[in-house]
């Protein structure tokens, strides 16, 4: 099966890391037959400030170089109207997708419900306030499609322009260096909220994941390098947006919060 495409030699191949059984038990061949090149998911909880121009950014991104998209919304329990903007914006976009949930799911169970109804071959999710510089999307789509696996934007790696906070810096930077010595899995920055991957590590990968909170993103590359499939981290602009509710108290509570996590998923996780 062969899509048209902008980007070079794009075509979709399916590997030996398939078991035909896609999220959430969904199962056959039909579910990993795409019918894009690219689903963009943005997960969206109280975004109503934000999301009219994050929509219409990534859509003139993705345009740029794919004629082949969509994009899913998965909003998440808002209570300011959030919903309300992306239905009407759906009325005059096609190619935008609203999904909308009355109860909070959480970040992971919203990313995971769009990927029940994504249709492309390469599967991005991304956070709304557009921290991460999108000149980077291309890169991460064709790195995901080339190896057939993840492809992560970091800000802790070389060519990376990060401008955050030092309490924020201090402890991306500690809880980073605590999964990577815990795990060994190389991996620098496991929470930057941009990443890519094929339709192969959505259907494995994403099947096995518990987590419904912030540690979803850790849990989804470690369960990405456990079972063998290409990561790459590419080095990003990123930018603090100020959010409200994030306090020094947050930041130590979100912090026991994944350091149980990751706890758990030690001892829990088992090897296919």
């Amino acid at each position: 099966m062969v899509l048209a495409s902008k980007f070079d030699g794009f075509s979709v191949k399916y590997t030996n890391h398939l078991s035909l059984v896609g999220p959430f038990g969904l199962s056959g061949e039909n579910w990993f037959m795409a019918e894009k090149e690219i689903s963009i998911i943005l997960p969206a909880h109280n975004e109503a400030l934000r999301i009219e121009r994050c929509i219409h950014e990534v859509t003139r991104a993705v345009y740029s170089f794919s004629g082949s998209y969509e994009i899913i919304v998965t909003e998440d329990g808002s209570t300011d109207g959030t919903e309300k903007i992306v239905a009407n914006l759906c009325q005059s976009n096609p190619r935008l997708l609203l999904l909308h949930s009355d109860a909070r799911l959480g970040k992971g169970k919203a990313i995971k419900k769009a990927l029940v109804s994504a249709k492309g071959d390469i599967i991005v999710f991304m956070d709304v306030d557009l921290s991460t510089n999108l000149k980077y999307l291309q890169q991460i789509v064709k790195l995901a499609h080339k190896h057939r696996g993840l492809a992560i934007g970091s800000r802790h790696v070389n060519d990376s322009k990060v401008r955050r906070s030092f309490s924020r810096t201090l402890f991306s930077l500690s809880y980073n260096l605590f999964v990577r010595l815990l795990f060994r899995d190389g991996v620098h920055d496991h929470q930057c909220g941009f990443k890519a991957m094929s339709r192969e590590v959505a259907a494995v990968v994403l099947n096995k994941t518990v987590s419904d909170g912030f540690f979803f993103d850790t849990e989804m590359i470690l369960w990405c390098k456990k079972l063998g499939f290409p990561l790459t981290e590419v080095g990003v602009e990123w930018t603090e947006i100020s959010k409200k509710g994030v306090t020094a108290v947050r930041l130590v509570y979100d912090g026991a919060r994944l350091g149980l996590d990751l706890l758990s998923f030690r001892l829990n996780a088992r090897d296919p």
